[in-house]
């Protein structure tokens, strides 16, 4: 699951005009495929720290935001207290009810499933299939569900978590987070888990007043597993001052299918036994932190060419491969400590080749539970997502996930109806009682792990410090790879009137990235360069007109095109290549630094130097041009394989120093 606040300005209106009625009782009906993304988190509310939260006890009705009494609590049966009654003594007093809703995970805020796709098509794409053999239905796939219609939900079903999402693609400030989670915390019978989506890079769901670090990818081509785990208590910590206390990370899938649709730079690269260390470092660092990790997808969705939020992917490994290649990734996460795994909507042949992932038991309970001897929570990827539909409606794909052995169910298209559909099969024994306590008291102890009393807010953390920043720096500096590792390319620094024309895509409007054209300017204008900007939307001969007259009539001497996964869109890659043509034809040297997926390196021709960044947050944006002006080392390494502009492989390697320039400082 990954998905953003919005899948475009568009769609961000269109779900603004949404009428607030409940979206539990007037969801999509079953012949509606609910493209809409799994993304965790909403934290955990309520009283304060000191304070516990009863297992079992009747939930409070709704309160005003602000901090609540605890509901009433039975004889030592308090949630991280000191005498806290084992797990299992407090889920066999439940009743159905109250078990049934602590296996929910359930969303807050505005989300998308389409929000991760470059085109966005208006009509089904008849190419991919749903769980159910079935097509992607045409919806724009964005959803809000208001914080008070939740609650009301939280209270009456007894759910057990929650998913943020921000409300816009600007983001919640931290205390808008805090507020919705001390409400929600407040009518919980159960302290919630509250969850969120935050891989950092281009998958953030912490925004305003927060630090934005690089993506799993840039953190495999810095190489410094130290580095990852700090990056990751660094994202840890600004999780848990907003209540935030279980992170949907880090992603486990290798990226070695260069058509994937959906993984890119979360992925920490093709190499299993470097991606397995990478994975084991974010596990590291996030529990220092005190929030719980989630590796996903399994068995792994890099390999896989569809997009599981539109349809359903099919991994492609033989069963050895697997072994050595995604297995390994999950292997090594599981022994460093995950908290939860996430499975994939995908089928994979090799174990189950007639059942999705999410709803195989030969996947969830052979392979992860037995196999692989993991005792943590099993979540579901979002059961809303195209590639989760199943014909018989939401009801039936939460029975036929926690059949398989999964304990959390992730946001059901119809929560109501899902609950529904799990206590008529717990009541017609269609589902094991024991196995529903067994994953209820997995839950309870991850909660129970994390000390989950009160509203699980630390008012001492503190987000976006300069410590936060000077790491997000220290990072994005050292993910920086040319393609080829031989490239020195700089501005010529005997030259400080160099005209450079910097083109690039406008702002993303899921604002997931910052506008890297604008970043490379100021950077490459402060190292003595006379820069003009155009966007890479325009038409190319245009662009070079423009920037002619904007340089009082001269030619560019040299021209920088940031791409933006230009790979899967038609257009840039159409603008890019005439950019370079009419660069090549007027004599003007070329660079282009690629801002997101390394794919783009299949657009760019051997002599033309690329840069990889593997996202496009601020601190990333700002090494480039760093980098470009002589001001900053290239040093990372290069985590995937690459195919070059004539077909061939540019394979993994590693970049050779290219020190800064003795007379310039490095800016942060």
């Amino acid at each position: 699951m990954e998905g953003g606040s919005t899948h475009a300005q568009t769609a961000l209106s269109d779900a603004q005009d949404l009428p607030r009625l409940d979206p539990w009782t007037s969801h999509l009906a079953p012949t509606e495929t609910a493209l809409v993304t799994q993304h965790p988190g909403t934290a955990q509310t309520g009283p304060s720290s000191t304070r516990a939260i009863a297992l079992g006890a009747a939930a409070p009705g709704p309160a005003a935001p602000g901090p609540a009494e605890a509901g009433p609590a039975g004889p030592g049966d308090v949630l991280g207290s000191d005498d806290a009654v084992d797990a299992s003594d407090a889920v066999d007093d439940w009743d159905d009810a109250q078990l049934v809703g602590q296996l929910f995970s359930l969303a807050v805020g505005t989300h998308s499933a389409r929000g991760i796709t470059v085109d966005e098509p208006d009509s089904p794409d008849d190419s991919v299939t749903t769980a159910d053999g079935g097509h992607p239905a045409a919806t724009d796939g964005v959803w809000r569900t208001p914080v008070d219609a939740l609650a009301d939900l939280v209270a009456a079903r007894h759910i057990g978590g929650v998913c943020y999402f921000p409300e816009t693609a600007e983001g919640d400030s931290p205390d808008a987070i805090r507020h919705l989670v001390r409400r929600l915390q407040q009518v919980a019978s159960v302290p919630l888990l509250v969850s969120a989506d935050q891989e950092n890079g281009t998958v953030s769901r912490l925004r305003q007043g927060s630090t934005r670090l690089p993506s799993a990818q840039a953190l495999a081509a810095a190489d410094d597993v130290a580095l990852t785990e700090e990056v990751a208590r660094t994202s840890g910590t600004e999780l848990r001052a907003t209540g935030i206390r279980h992170a949907f990370a880090p992603v486990a899938d290798l990226a070695v299918e260069p058509r994937n649709p959906v993984i890119g730079v979360r992925s920490p690269g093709a190499d299993p036994q470097a991606a397995a260390r990478q994975v084991s470092a974010t596990v590291r660092g996030l529990a220092a932190a005190g929030v719980a990790s989630t590796l996903k997808h399994f068995p792994g969705h890099g390999s896989t060419t569809v997009d599981s939020h539109l349809g359903l992917p099919v991994l492609e490994l033989t069963r050895d491969a697997w072994e050595r290649q995604e297995r390994a990734v999950f292997a090594a996460g599981i022994a460093a400590g995950a908290d939860a795994v996430m499975i994939g909507h995908l089928v994979f042949p090799a174990v189950d080749a007639g059942t999705p992932a999410t709803y195989s038991r030969a996947v969830v309970t052979g392979e992860l539970r037995e196999a692989l001897g993991f005792d943590g929570v099993i979540v579901t990827d979002a059961l809303d997502m195209a590639g989760a539909q199943l014909a018989d409606g939401p009801g039936a794909g939460a029975v036929a996930a926690l059949a398989a052995g999964v304990d959390q169910l992730l946001m059901p298209g119809d929560p109501e109806a899902a609950t529904d559909a799990v206590l008529a099969a717990l009541a017609d024994g269609v589902l094991s009682r024991d196995a529903l306590r067994d994953s209820a008291r997995r839950i309870l102890r991850l909660k129970e792990r994390l000390g989950l009393t009160g509203d699980g807010i630390d008012v001492e953390a503190l987000l976006a410090t300069s410590q936060h920043a000077s790491t997000a720096e220290r990072a994005a500096r050292a993910s920086l790879v040319w393609r080829d590792p031989s490239t020195t390319w700089v501005l010529d620094p005997g030259a400080p009137g160099t005209r450079v024309l910097v083109v690039g895509l406008r702002t993303d409007p899921q604002l997931r990235g910052v506008d890297v054209s604008a970043v490379l300017a100021d950077r490459l204008g402060a190292a003595g360069a006379q820069v003009w900007t155009e966007p890479l939307d325009d038409d190319p001969d245009t662009i070079l007109a423009a920037a002619t007259r904007g340089l009082c009539g001269s030619t560019p001497d040299v021209v920088v095109v940031a791409t933006r996964d230009a790979w899967r869109d038609p257009e840039q890659s159409r603008h890019l290549a005439r950019l370079l043509t009419l660069a090549t034809e007027t004599g003007t040297q070329a660079c282009v630094v690629a801002t997101r997926s390394p794919s783009d390196s299949a657009l760019v021709p051997d002599d033309v130097p690329l840069l990889l960044t593997f996202g496009d947050v601020a601190p990333s944006a700002r090494a480039a041009g760093d980098a470009l002006a002589g001001a900053a080392a290239v040093t990372g390494v290069l985590p995937v394989d690459l195919v070059g502009a004539d077909g061939h492989v540019v394979p993994r390697h590693t970049s050779p120093v290219t020190p800064p320039r003795p007379s310039e400082e490095t800016r942060s």
